[in-house]
Parts: structure tokens; C-alpha cells; sequence
């Protein structure tokens, strides 16, 4: 499979006013971070959605080709964090990291859990509380995604990050004791209602006191 790659370019000018012009020119304002050191550059969008053709994911390794550079000044990086506008979903803002060769990175991966979980053909409901895992590898040992079949998880069960299968070139960041993914049972509308109302019930003896405390306010 071909190498993906992007066309950044550098610019010297920064600030809100001028980060509105580049969005409305068709670019995204983006940070080029390695070791300490940054670089401003800019990111055209239709090049920048041409590589991430739906969620953007920190696990996608790529290479930046600076225009207007000569080849041996190519580097390669993964988005390291993106903002978005909160109503319109467009993306604002990126933070891209510098990949180093020989040196470990540290990132997530997105999960893909696969099959169906045994607890829910027996009424039990699937839920999913983590969608990524962070880890710690070389760029090389990157996975795209990691699969997790959840067939075995009966109602009652949790699936936990240490449980996940990692190649030994890969360490687990997130706490093992995370919940990834879980079966439980399905609520009906009454037992909430009895829940409810055991919530809602007094105990006789403080309804007594209650009222003892009424008949001493009148008096």
C-alpha cells in the first residue's frame, strides 16, 4: 500500500484575524510539534480530507511534504489533536507530530469490536464505554485499528484493556483496569418504577416522627 502524504506549507504569520482569512481561503491553520520545537503551518482542507476520509485518527502515520522545499526535507507525522467548531463540525485547528525514526510513539488507536456479544441473544444490552486504546510503539508497529471479538461476553461480564491481545512491541498506556465494553441487563419501565418508589418510600418510624413534630409545631 502507498505511503499516505500531505502538502503543508510554513507560514510566519499567526493570530486569530489571520487564522479566519486562511479558513476562508480554504486552508486550516496547523501546528508542526517535535521535541519542543513548533513550526506554523497551514493545511489545505480538500487535501486534508482527501487523507482522512471520515473520523480522523491519531493511528494514521503519514508523510508532510513541505511545498516549496526541496524532497530531502520530507518528514512524516500523525494528528496529535484537532479542533472543531462546535456547531458547524468544521475543523479549525490541528496539531500534527513529528514522527522520528528509532524513537517510540505515543498515541491511540481506534477499536473495532468485532462478532456479537452472547449476553444480548439472551435479552442482555451491549455497551461500549472506551472507543480507543493508548499505547506506546515504534512507528513501524502502529496498527490502524485493534480488533476485539466480543462473542464470549455474557450478561454480567466487563471487558477490560489488560484482557486485549497487544503485540509484544506495543505497550498498553490506558489503565489496564478500563472498561472497554460490557453486557448488562435490560431495565424494564416497571422495575424502574419499583425502583423509584423504594427511593421514594419513608420508613414508618420517621413518619411518626414527622408527625409528632407536626402536632408540636401547632401546640
Amino acid at each position: 500500500m502507498a505511503q499516505k502524504s500531505l502538502n503543508v506549507q510554513l507560514r510566519t504569520e499567526t493570530g486569530k484575524n489571520i487564522n479566519r482569512r486562511l479558513r476562508n481561503s480554504g486552508y486550516i491553520p496547523a501546528v508542526l510539534y517535535s521535541h519542543g520545537n513548533t513550526e506554523a503551518i497551514t493545511v489545505r482542507k480538500k487535501d486534508f480530507h482527501s487523507l482522512f476520509n471520515g473520523p480522523v485518527s491519531e493511528s494514521v502515520i503519514f508523510d508532510i511534504k513541505f511545498t516549496g522545499k526541496s524532497s530531502d526535507s520530507d518528514q512524516m507525522a500523525f494528528v496529535k489533536d484537532y479542533q472543531t467548531d462546535p456547531v458547524s463540525g468544521e475543523i479549525l485547528h490541528i496539531d500534527l507530530f513529528k514522527v522520528t525514526l528509532g524513537e517510540k510513539i505515543h498515541t491511540k488507536v481506534p477499536i473495532e469490536y468485532i462478532g456479537t456479544a452472547k449476553g444480548t441473544k439472551v435479552g442482555g444490552q451491549f455497551e461500549i464505554s472506551e472507543r480507543e486504546l493508548e499505547i506506546e510503539c515504534m512507528p513501524k508497529n502502529l496498527p490502524g485499528k485493534i480488533e476485539v471479538d466480543i462473542s464470549e461476553l455474557d450478561i454480567g461480564d466487563a471487558l477490560h484493556a489488560k484482557a486485549i491481545p497487544l503485540d509484544e512491541e506495543i505497550t498498553l498506556l490506558t489503565n489496564p483496569e478500563t472498561v472497554l465494553a460490557s453486557v448488562h441487563v435490560i431495565k424494564t419501565a416497571k422495575e424502574e418504577d419499583v425502583e423509584v418508589e423504594e427511593e421514594a418510600e419513608v420508613p414508618a418510624e420517621e413518619m411518626t416522627d414527622l408527625d409528632d413534630t407536626a402536632e408540636s409545631e401547632k401546640k
